[in-house]
């Protein structure tokens, strides 16, 4: 439920309970003139309703002096309960839009101090898994939709991580430069339209073009005009399902080894960590580290300037901006890095 339904249930439940004290305060009146005092219904009615307004018209000649009093007690009341009902509904409005304000601000100068982190267009079934897995990973990103609802189940379900978003349209550049697209290293397009898939890619590798852009689609055959707009990597979600359907029934061990390995099944999982220039392991062989015994991990690959080596050797040398492709359980990953200063 959006926080204006909220809103406006809240208000609604106020207002039936003043008109609930306005009837009570009007059946009260007219039964004590009508039954007391000696008035009609209608003269009765008209006396409560001037009374509890406090319009001010003359008292009846022959009111007794409990009626005075009555009629003293139904002015203060009506006065009462119409502040009330005007202060409390007041109050819910404005605390209500001032919270929201402040909240939103908040999420602003979180965005505002971002550096280098992901942007997730789509808080759906597939920006849900990413979000996940990107919370698992610590990276820091902002997640982009045009849904409220959505942004608020996906907040609930990670209630324990504060999550900056921007509720908009990711197709609009305005949108982009708010979840600070300019200085994010990547996106993530999980729309389930292909052709707004293609005008976010677009409007992102404008903003920005360093941006590593990786864009889900549905339909193979706009797998090209992603790549066209600008898009670093297309990810056909259905031709993934499909082929990992039938391996597993061709070959289910291999494929249950990479489940374990690329999403964390267990406790082992394929890293990939960037050697910067001050690394302890800068100009050194992988066999002078002997990282399978040492730390226990497996170095499956290089990756140097967008060339892949596959299955190094002990004579392999790491150099500066390497990207290790390892292998190992997250703890000894962890104290690889460490070791490493990566």
């Amino acid at each position: 439920m959006s926080k204006n339904n909220l809103l406006g249930k809240v208000i609604v439940k106020q207002i039936v309970i003043l008109t609930v004290l306005v009837i009570l305060i009007l059946v009260l009146g007219i039964s004590y003139y009508h039954f007391f005092e000696g008035l009609s219904i209608v003269d009765a009615f008209f006396f409560t309703t001037i009374t509890i307004s406090t319009v001010g018209y003359n008292l009846p000649d022959n009111l007794s002096t409990i009626g005075k009093i009555v009629t003293s007690i139904m002015i203060f009341s009506g006065i009462s309960v119409v502040l009330y009902g005007v202060t409390t509904i007041t109050a819910i409005i404005v605390e209500g839009k001032l919270r929201d304000f402040l909240k939103r601000r908040k999420i602003e100068k979180m965005i505002e101090k971002l550096k280098d982190h992901v942007i997730v267009v789509g808080a759906g079934k597939t920006g849900e898994y990413v979000i996940g897995e990107l919370i698992n990973e610590r990276e820091k990103f902002v997640i982009i939709d045009n849904d409220e609802e959505r942004i608020n189940k996906v907040l609930n379900i990670y209630k324990d991580t504060t999550i900056p978003f921007v509720l908009g349209d990711a197709t609009e550049e305005e949108t982009l430069i708010n979840a600070g697209v300019k200085k994010a290293k990547a996106l993530i397009t999980t729309l389930p339209e292909d052709s707004v898939n293609v005008f976010v890619v677009l409007s992102a590798r404008t903003l920005n073009s360093d941006l590593t852009i990786i864009s889900k689609v549905t339909d193979t055959s706009s797998i090209q005009k992603l790549k066209y707009a600008g898009a670093t990597t297309v990810v056909a979600a259905d031709q993934i399902a499909g082929t990992r359907m039938a391996r597993l029934t061709t070959r289910p061990h291999a494929v249950n080894f990479l489940d374990i390995v690329a999403f964390g099944n267990e406790s082992y999982r394929i890293e990939e960590l960037e050697v910067v220039r001050e690394s302890y392991i800068v100009d050194k062989t992988i066999g002078e580290l002997n990282l399978a015994k040492n730390f226990n991990i497996m170095v499956l690959g290089i990756n140097r300037e967008g060339s892949i080596l596959f299955a190094p050797t002990g004579d392999s040398i790491i150099r500066a901006n390497d990207k290790l492709i390892i292998l190992g359980s997250q703890e000894s990953i962890e104290q690889f890095r460490e070791f490493a200063k990566l």
